[in-house]
């Protein structure tokens, strides 16, 4: 059992790294340019006070509200993600790819 776990831990440890990296190099937007009792809501990209964020819209039965793009979309459907290059990564809010440790831009 041992042996089992020294060859899984490596594997597990590099299955993690890239999230660790991404997590590490982007910024905290929300601390950063928020005063306090705001936080930073990305779809608008804007500071809203606690307790206020974005409305949902009423979609029709057999659809779900998308916030990303403030659309309703069929169940089962979502945005996908596009194929960014090495160093970037798909921000959703914008459906564009940025290069990792760059937060979205200001409202």
């Amino acid at each position: 059992m041992r042996k089992f776990v020294r060859h899984l831990a490596p594997i597990a440890a590099v299955a993690v790294l890239p999230m660790a990296v991404v997590t590490i190099a982007t910024p905290a937007v929300s601390s950063a340019q928020c005063d306090s009792g705001q936080y930073w809501e990305p779809f608008s990209k804007a500071c809203l006070p606690l307790g206020v964020g974005p409305t949902p819209l009423n979609c029709d039965p057999g659809q779900w509200w998308d916030p990303s793009g403030n659309v309703c979309r069929p169940l089962g459907v979502g945005p996908t993600p596009l194929a960014c290059d090495a160093g970037q990564y798909w921000d959703p809010t914008t459906n564009v790819c940025r290069p990792l440790g760059v937060g979205p831009p200001a409202g």
